[in-house]
């Protein structure tokens, strides 16, 4: 199992051109754990993504359909927001941004961050930079 961000779970629903080594990762996974916002996240991208033509119309609702049978399935898992989630928010906050120089992080990232402390995962998916540099200071092997 590992964490997966919105920039990685995407890949599974919307075919991009590194989507191929996302779905591996994923068919080798028993379960995707991701945070409450992932789900929220995904609708949006995915909505964007029709608005740009990259999916025809009514695209947008079919992937996310995909993503929430995957959820009642139980192939991904989300972390819900918790008093827990909530510190350790505030932890991946402090150890970011009182480094120097700082490394910034954004408010979603950091929830992932944190909800990805919590579930007690250790290996951390995603396809954002920036994320992977918050993600490898504050103790998570990040992949690809």
């Amino acid at each position: 199992m590992s964490f997966w961000d919105t920039s990685a779970i995407l890949k599974l629903y919307l075919t991009e051109a590194d989507s191929p080594q996302y779905l591996a990762r994923a068919s080798n996974s028993s379960e995707i754990i991701t945070a409450f916002i992932g789900k929220h996240e995904v609708r949006a991208a995915l909505r964007r993504r029709e608005s740009e033509g990259v999916l025809s119309a009514g695209g947008a609702d079919l992937c996310f359909q995909r993503l929430l049978q995957d959820i009642q399935t139980g192939r991904v898992r989300i972390i819900p927001e918790s008093p827990e989630l909530d510190r350790e928010f505030g932890g991946v906050l402090d150890r970011c941004l009182s480094q120097v120089p700082p490394v910034f992080v954004r408010t979603n990232d950091a929830l992932h961050l944190a909800a990805a402390k919590i579930s007690g995962e250790t290996e951390f998916v995603t396809a954002d930079a920036r994320q992977a540099a918050a993600a490898a200071l504050i103790g998570l092997t990040v992949t690809p």
